[in-house]
């Protein structure tokens, strides 16, 4: 066998080995079993691809009571802004503070509140003075009521006990009634929402001072509350104490009832 004839029958054996590698690998492809399709078990929720250069928003989520029927699980709503409603309250503006006025009260025999507050407590140093019996009063009076708080009744009981007030023990306020509790007699300032009674004051200190046992009670005592009745005249139109009646024994009484013509006269007892 001379050269040629040599390479050409190495080439050709090449070539068929080639052809039988590639029919084997097609054979053993085919032969080989697919892995049967599983169902997904993981936890990853798949969501359609969001758009370049947007930010995408996730939908608000609700949680869903087991068992619950879908019906009755509420809807997923997007966050709203609540606007308010523009108030049209008025307001009794006192020391520092206000409240809010009530619609006006109209009660029976020419009872009645043109401008009335609800007072649970009032506002003196910067602290909350309760109230025990909470009132319905006019605004007028709240403002007259706090001006003699901050200015006559919290001083004094510095001056005398070295204490502020905590709370006051209110006898009445708004009341339909004849004065004094009387039948017949003419309508009571209560019954305007006008007048107050006060019976008690309770300090920082623990102690109470009560109108009925201190008015001739121990020297602080009869000096405190002959002050805050004193300072009261220049304040209401009507200072009532224990030196008035048997009525007003055991509290102070103010309020703002009109005297004389002018209603410039005052009573102070």
């Amino acid at each position: 066998m001379d050269y040629k004839t040599g390479v050409k029958a190495v080439g050709r054996v090449m070539s068929v080995a080639v052809v039988a590698g590639i029919c084997l690998g097609i054979a053993s492809v085919y032969a080989a079993p697919f892995p049967k399709p599983r169902p997904y078990e993981g936890d990853v929720v798949l969501r359609p691809p969001v758009p370049i250069g947007r930010t995408p928003v996730s939908a608000p989520r609700v949680a869903i009571p087991y068992g619950k029927p879908m019906s009755l699980v509420p809807a997923a709503t997007s966050p709203q802004r609540l606007v308010p409603k523009m108030s049209t309250a008025k307001t009794c503006v006192l020391r520092g503070w206000s409240v809010e006025i009530l619609d006006p009260i109209k009660g029976r025999g020419g009872c009645g509140i043109e401008r009335p507050v609800s007072l649970r407590s009032v506002v003196g140093e910067g602290q909350e003075i309760g109230l025990t019996l909470p009132v319905q009063i006019e605004c007028e009076l709240a403002q007259k009521l706090d001006g003699w708080l901050h200015d006559v009744a919290l001083p004094a009981a510095r001056r005398e006990f070295g204490a502020s007030i905590t709370k006051i023990r209110t006898a009445a306020g708004y009341a339909c009634r004849g004065r004094n509790n009387k039948k017949g007699a003419k309508l009571s300032e209560h019954g305007k929402g006008n007048a107050i009674d006060i019976a008690s004051f309770y300090l920082s200190n623990g102690r109470e001072v009560t109108v009925k046992d201190g008015w001739d009670g121990s020297s602080a005592e009869a000096r405190f509350l002959s002050g805050v009745h004193k300072g009261a005249c220049s304040r209401f139109t009507t200072v009532l104490g224990p030196n008035a009646d048997r009525y007003h024994r055991d509290h102070l009484h103010f309020d703002q009832a009109c005297h004389g013509k002018a209603c410039t006269y005052r009573v102070c007892k």
